[in-house]
């Protein structure tokens, strides 16, 4: 929301120095050709836009994702956006562009939770299909944690335990690792 404010606050900022700075020449016209000060993809693209529209995807509240759509138009329309820009922040087309994003976000966020906490990302994949271009990445990530761990359990082996009891053990001192960094944060 501060975003939001803060860029009507430059727009109308802009508006307010072009004004000043306008000559008397000038034609109803040049005034009609002036770009805005912000575009439609910088209003998708706000972080409190962005952040509201995650939460309420997280949260499967579509009316949450429509007002988040009402403030962005307003915005829009203060800016002197040109209407076919507006149209498509009122339509269903933006909500589908802001629900794709936030899903596609909201499978970072869970992969990150499964890398820290060992959990497996296939049912993210089945939850996120739209992330479905990073799910290579996810899995290389998630090889690469599991390497970690073999080799801390290779520095933990000893002959008295079984490589299961090593590897839990491994597991154990990872999640600990990341847990006091969690803390510290």
């Amino acid at each position: 929301m501060k975003v939001l404010l803060a860029a009507m606050i430059i727009v109308l900022a802009g508006l307010g120095f072009w004004y000043s700075q306008s000559s008397e020449d000038t034609t109803a016209d040049d005034v009609n050709q002036v770009l805005p000060v912000i575009t439609r993809q910088q209003i998708l693209q706000a972080s409190d836009l962005v952040a509201g529209v995650k939460q309420a995807v997280k949260q499967n509240d579509k009316a949450a994702v429509k007002a988040w759509l009402v403030k962005a138009t307003d915005l829009a329309k203060e800016a002197g956006l040109p209407e076919d820009d507006i149209h498509y922040l009122q339509s269903d087309m933006a909500i589908n562009y802001l629900e794709f994003h936030a899903k596609r976000s909201l499978f970072n966020d869970a992969v990150e939770q499964a890398y820290y906490a060992l959990y497996d990302i296939e049912p993210l994949k089945i939850q996120y299909p739209e992330a479905q271009d990073l799910f290579a990445k996810a899995d290389q990530l998630i090889a690469q944690r599991d390497e970690i761990i073999e080799q801390i359990a290779a520095e933990l082996s000893s002959e008295q335990h079984t490589k299961e009891q090593t590897l839990a053990a491994a597991r154990q001192q990872w999640k600990a690792r990341f847990a006091a960094n969690q803390q510290s944060n």
